[in-house]
């Protein structure tokens, strides 16, 4: 899959050589050194906890701009933006799991999530990194994982990078997007 990751600011993609280069992604990766099979996600902050998803279905990162919002919608979304003459929902990621709302400021980014012909924006605290994970760091999530986050199937797997934890989000659930 060949996906246009246009980044319009400091987030590079590895071997991005800037900005409206085109990010390839392949279903599978081998780390060169170590040979290894790995996976990448694109790692980001939402309430302090980092989260993840799978770096093939990040078509951009934005930095935040004006939202329309749709009246009569539910609270996490925000409304739509207009990316280069697409129209593009937007959610809040932080209330659509179950945070409280905070202001944004200027780490704040929009993560534009491209599956199959649908597009979605996922206002998230902050962008961190591209993390290449091996399947020895990666776990499906266990059944249950407090209120409402795993019984709402939003958190598919947990992922050891050196000390940290990132949660992988079941991007179909948290986007409400119907699996093909």
């Amino acid at each position: 899959m060949n996906i246009g990751f246009h980044q319009s600011d400091k987030y590079k993609a590895p071997g991005d050589s800037g900005v409206g280069s085109t990010y390839t992604s392949t279903d599978e990766h081998i780390d060169t050194e170590t040979d290894e099979k790995v996976e990448e996600y694109l790692i980001f902050t939402v309430n302090s906890i980092s989260f993840g998803v799978d770096i093939s279905i990040v078509q951009e990162i934005i930095k935040m701009q004006k939202i329309y919002p749709i009246p009569n919608s539910l609270p996490h979304c925000k409304g739509i933006i207009n990316l280069r003459g697409t129209i593009v929902p937007v959610i809040d990621t932080r209330i659509k799991l179950g945070y409280e709302p905070a202001p944004y400021d200027e780490n704040t980014r929009i993560v534009i999530i491209k599956i199959d012909t649908d597009r979605v924006g996922m206002i998230v605290d902050r962008v961190n990194e591209v993390a290449r994970l091996t399947p020895d760091e990666i776990a499906n999530a266990p059944g249950t994982l407090g209120r409402g986050v795993k019984s709402g199937g939003m958190i598919e797997k947990l992922a050891r990078g050196g000390e940290k934890v990132h949660q992988i989000l079941d991007v179909y659930t948290v986007l409400s997007i119907p699996r093909a």
